[in-house]
């Protein structure tokens, strides 16, 4: 049996322990504000009877005999209501009412359309009779949480209710006014006071922004009975200078110049008090004080421009101290404190500490079970057993064995945005544009782009691995025998065991944290939470797709790149390199042009949301070598990948209800 030192892997699994407990508790404590803030979860069923999963973060301050202001907050396409929370502990340090929600078709919320982001495209400035009832206006549940707010929660003060979202959950906060203002002119109640919008605009039609919803009860463009209804909320929108999918304009060009632009002065315009005349540029972060269509209340209206990308609206430091500022010029808050007294950057910390002790305990105690009597024969008799692929000689196989590194590394990148454009296309113009098509077996858009591309990827790494050793492997005299492929039925059985404990103790750590402190493992979008009894069915599903790139990248790495004579340290480093160097040089170019030109070369939503694979690719490298230099084999490793990378992917995006079970 090859050498294993039992005692540091316990080692190395309480101290990931350790981290977890110091992430858990650290978030909790940052996340509860040090208890003067109480987080619960809450689920809503909508006015069609479809739950919709909340959290809500309530000071202690609020009760029914001192209501406080309330803010209802959406998060984007493909997220959970979890990446809503530093806005909501920040306005509830504040004295605030804060509650997140999971979209329908993300998170918690139940999951019945064939495409929850219908919604996002059915919102403009002229909005018709299916906003006159709750039950079919586009709001993705965001009117029937308001509507709960304003009528069931005594703690809160229902002339004080805010809503907020990013990007999707921005569009919704502007069909949510678009549905209350309706309401207002059919004798009801508008039940929301202001309103800010992150990573996306105001309402418009063809691009342009208007100062009024032109509601049109018939539904017939143009028809003339088109009803203006005024904004009068207060209004603030939080345009970030590198915004990949908003605020290009004609007349200002780049998102950064976004501040002169004619829907800019639009926003201000909306005040009496103002008249920005053509070429006069907003004044970025002024509040702007005024009345609205003679209106006897005056109301606010500002624009933010922060330095920062569309993803990175909801986790920044400054898109978080805007709002705040914001909702304190809105409301009265009860506990005013000053927007650059932000503590999310601690909870940033402690959550990404939970990922790092995550993947150790999964890493650790997958260790700790081959040093068993039971999994023990999983691993290599002797250490000479484990193949290594010598080194390359003579200056032709040197730059053979480059060249193909560079082509698994370059191949792959070069299809990437076209193979999942092809998928996403067979939704049509809309699929084109973002991953919002799936199949009975495989529901999610963004896991289906992504898996179908990973496994393309090991497709072609396997024909560079055989390549290599037809051109140089073979003509070494290596035989495929080394290489240690033939697993028993009883050793392959232990191996999906050993995987799947590994990996199980991972989320049972996470199940942990999550039931006691109410908190999961995070850096920023790339979420470890404990999925749903549905989610893990959907990625059982996806498995075999990621199984193709890990069961490939293994092969490629361990019994051909990883070379003999070379310090391991190195040979990880080129093989993790080697992994996210075709991804990185799209982004290079992506955000290269972007910032110099403010135009994007290519497809924004799909270059945006591949980051969480530079994380995916060098993990699973160090996984796989861990394993195989303790096995001889490039199982474990690969099958601990393939089930781990999965129930992350599919625990925290879209899905889809499909009919079609193929493409």
């Amino acid at each position: 049996m090859a050498k294993l030192n039992k005692k540091l892997y316990i080692r190395v699994f309480a101290i990931a322990v350790l981290i977890c407990l110091v992430s858990m508790t650290g978030a909790h404590v940052i996340n509860t504000n040090f208890g003067s803030i109480e987080v619960m979860d809450l689920n809503i069923d909508d006015s069609n009877g479809n739950n919709i999963a909340c959290t809500i973060y309530r000071p202690k301050t609020a009760t029914a005999e001192n209501p406080a202001p309330c803010v209802v907050t959406l998060h984007g396409s493909y997220d959970s209501k979890e990446t809503q929370d530093y806005t909501c502990l920040e306005l509830a340090r504040r004295g605030i009412v804060a509650i997140t929600m999971d979209c329908d078709g993300h998170g918690d919320s139940a999951n019945y359309k064939t495409n929850p982001m219908d919604a996002f495209f059915m919102v403009t400035a002229n909005p018709g009779s299916n906003f006159e009832d709750i039950t079919t206006s586009p709001g993705s549940g965001m009117c029937d949480v308001v509507n709960y707010v304003y009528n069931s929660l005594a703690f809160v003060d229902n002339s004080q209710i805010g809503i907020t979202g990013h990007s999707l959950g921005a569009k919704m906060a502007n069909a949510c006014l678009a549905y209350n203002k309706i309401q207002e002119y059919y004798g009801g109640v508008n039940q929301v006071a202001a309103v800010f919008l992150m990573g996306n605009q105001q309402l418009a039609v063809d691009g342009v922004w208007l100062d009024h919803l032109n509601y049109d009860p018939d539904d017939t463009p143009d028809s003339g009975d088109e009803i203006p209804l005024y904004y009068d909320v207060d209004y603030g929108v939080n345009a970030g200078k590198y915004d990949e999918n908003n605020y290009s304009t004609p007349d200002a060009g780049a998102p950064k110049n976004f501040y002169k632009s004619d829907n800019a002065r639009t926003l201000i315009n909306e005040l009496d008090n103002y008249n920005l005349a053509e070429g006069e540029a907003v004044e970025v972060d002024k509040i702007y004080k005024g009345t609205v269509q003679g209106s006897d209340e005056e109301y606010i209206r500002v624009l933010y421009t922060p330095t920062e990308t569309h993803i990175l609206n909801h986790y920044s430091l400054a898109t978080t101290a805007n709002l705040v500022d914001f909702f304190q010029n809105a409301f009265a808050a009860p506990n005013p404190i000053s927007n650059s007294n932000l503590t999310i950057q601690f909870k940033w910390m402690f959550n990404t500490l939970g990922v790092i002790g995550f993947f150790m305990a999964v890493v650790s105690f997958g260790c700790i079970l081959l040093t068993t009597n039971y999994f023990g024969s999983l691993t290599v008799k002797k250490e000479e057993e484990i193949y290594v692929p010598a080194a390359p000689k003579g200056a032709g196989n040197i730059a053979l064995y480059w060249i193909l590194l560079a082509a698994g590394a370059a191949i792959p990148a070069s299809f990437m945005l076209k193979l999942e454009s092809w998928i996403g296309g067979h939704l049509g113009e809309m699929g084109i544009s973002r991953c919002l098509f799936g199949t009975k077996i495989w529901p999610q858009g963004l896991t289906l782009e992504q898996g179908m591309w990973t496994a393309s990827a090991g497709l072609v790494g396997l024909v560079l691995f055989f390549l290599g050793y037809w051109l140089i492997g073979k003509k070494n005299g290596v035989k495929p025998e080394q290489w240690n492929l033939k697993i028993s039925l009883g050793g392959a059985g232990k191996t999906v065991l050993l995987a799947a404990a590994a990996v199980g103790m991972g989320y049972a750590i996470t199940l942990f944290a999550k039931y006691f402190f109410q908190v999961d493992f995070r850096l920023m979008s790339y979420v470890v939470k404990v999925p749903s009894s549905d989610d893990f069915l959907v990625a059982l599903r996806f498995m075999p797709l990621f199984a193709i790139f890990f069961f490939a990248n293994a092969l490629c790495q361990n019994l051909s790149n990883m070379i003999a004579g070379r310090k391991e340290w190195l040979n990880i480093l080129i093989c993790c390199v080697a992994n996210i160097v075709g991804l990185a040089v799209i982004w290079i170019i992506q955000y290269s042009m972007f910032i110099g030109t403010g135009v994007l070369k290519l497809n924004g939503t799909r270059v945006m949301l591949s980051w969480p694979l530079f994380i995916n690719l060098c993990i699973c490298t160090v996984v796989s070598r861990i394993f195989y230099k303790k096995t001889g084999k490039v199982y474990i490793g690969a099958l601990i990948n393939t089930i781990m990378f999965a129930v992350i992917a599919c625990a925290n995006t879209m899905t889809l209800v499909c009919n079609n079970w193929w493409f």
